[in-house]
Order: C-alpha cells, then structure tokens, then sequence
C-alpha cells in the first residue's frame, strides 16, 4: 500500500510539473512570436508586462525576467527620451538582475546588465559616460570570456564602439570590426532552446551596411 502511494504522489507530481511546464513554454512561444512582429516603442512596453507577468508566476524561470528588461531597453532606445529613460531601465535593471541571481555567469544576462547601463549613458555622456562606461565594458569582457562565441556581445560592443568618438577610444573602424566578429558568430551560433535569446542578427546586417565604403556613383564601385 505505501508502495502504491508512493508511486501515485511520485505521478501526480510529475504530472504536475509537466502541465506547468508546458503552460510556461506555450505562453513564452506565443510572446516572443508576438514580440518579433513589434515596431514601435510603446509596445515593447507592452509586451515588457506580458513578460513580467510569466515571470511572477514562473519565478524560477530567468527567462521571463530577461526578455522583460530586454524589451524596456529596446522601448528606451526607440523613445530617445531623457525624461522616460531612467525610470523604465530601473524596473529593466531590477529584472535583469534577477535574472542574473538566477542564471549567474550567463553570458546574455551580462550582455542585458551592460545595455541597461548604455541606456543610462544616454540620458547624460558627459556626466555618466566614465563611470557608467567602464561598468558597461567590464560587463561586456565578462559575457565574451564565458562565452566567446556570443553574438549580441559583439554587436552590442560594436554599437557602443561605432558610437564613441575616436579621442575617446571608439570609432566606426572599431566598431565595424566587432560587427563583422558578431556576424561570423552569427554563422554558428545555436540558441540552447527556441525560447533562449537569438535575437540581433538584422541589426548587424543594418549595421554592416553603414560600415560599407560608399559607392562611387560614376562607375558603381567602391569609392577609394
């Protein structure tokens, strides 16, 4: 009998995990699927919620968390508003450093953490782009030592390097070369799972376009 009990509590609790399971990855498809379609600012807001909301009853998952501070980033970059900006990346940073106490030493999680503090820089260069700069890069040196074949950390380093005056260490030719190592990283990266994070390669197509040499327009080839 205490055999049989066993064996029933040992079912119903898989079962269980099982059907919990398949909610969670049935309601992340349907929400990353949507998040693909998105174009403006204020629905990546919208979606950020959807996201919270998995995450408040999935609270192990770091998934949710992520793709929550995730879409805030991106709604930030696409306002351009100083106004706006810190309060949407304090509830992305909160987010993504849960993610990080859940996932620690995750390459994408680091890569999220230094985009929250690029947004930050926006908001003031002068004032914050040293402190907040060099936080953002020791992040950024973190996710490609754990990972070196991360994509979205070269993109995003390409990004912040393309965007940096040359007297202060960037310039295109920088940040050009970081595009390139992310589109070859790009040509065999494989996401752990279709939920995991696999998003940046047209932005690095975007970005390659603008590392181009411009056209000659009388013959049609590449300027010298």
């Amino acid at each position: 009998m205490k055999k049989l009990l066993f064996i029933l509590t040992i079912t119903l609790t898989t079962s269980a995990v099982f059907a919990q399971s398949a909610k969670y990855n049935d309601a992340m498809t349907k929400t990353l699927t949507e998040m693909d379609t998105l174009r403006l600012a204020d629905q990546f807001m919208a979606i950020a919620n959807k996201f919270e909301r998995i995450a408040m009853v999935e609270k192990n998952m770091w998934l949710p968390y992520y793709y929550s501070a995730l879409a805030r980033c991106t709604a930030v970059f696409m306002y351009n508003d100083n106004a706006k900006t810190d309060a949407i990346l304090d509830v992305a940073e909160k987010h993504a450093k849960i993610a990080d106490s859940l996932q620690p030493k995750n390459s994408e999680v680091l890569v999220l953490r230094s985009m929250v503090l690029g947004g930050r820089i926006m908001v003031d260069p002068m004032s914050r782009g040293q402190s907040l700069g060099m936080q953002s890069m020791m992040l950024m040196s973190e996710a490609m030592q754990i990972d070196p074949t991360n994509p979205r950390a070269y993109y995003m380093l390409g990004r912040s390097l393309f965007y940096t005056p040359p007297q202060f260490g960037g310039g295109k030719d920088q940040g050009c070369e970081m595009f390139t190592k992310s589109k070859a990283n790009y040509a065999i990266f494989k996401p752990a799972s279709a939920l995991h994070p696999n998003w940046g390669e047209d932005q690095v197509d975007e970005m390659l376009l603008e590392c181009a040499p411009p056209k000659d327009p009388a013959t049609g080839g590449d300027k010298e």
